[in-house]
């Protein structure tokens, strides 16, 4: 994450959720995040910012949070070619 993204986001006062677990729908502006992790299904409010999306997570805020998700990483397994 780059530096000018944090103080922004730090200057918000808002809480700021840490989540390992994968989105059930597309993020969007203006519409709700589904975030599946454990056995929980969360709902955020709408979208305001999406700032950071990577191979590994995506950081987005709502109205009264922001949210750092960690993509759940699965064990890759070996394809052997014959």
């Amino acid at each position: 994450m780059k530096e000018t993204k944090l103080v922004k986001l730090s200057e918000q006062k808002k809480e700021h959720r840490i989540i390992t677990g994968t989105l059930s729908l597309p993020l969007r502006l203006g519409e709700r995040a589904w975030i599946c992790y454990g056995s929980h299904i969360l709902t955020a409010s709408p979208i305001l910012q999406i700032w950071e999306v990577s191979v590994d997570g995506i950081l987005f805020e709502t109205a009264n949070t922001v949210y750092e998700l960690n993509y759940m990483s699965y064990p890759k397994s070996e394809v052997i070619c014959a």
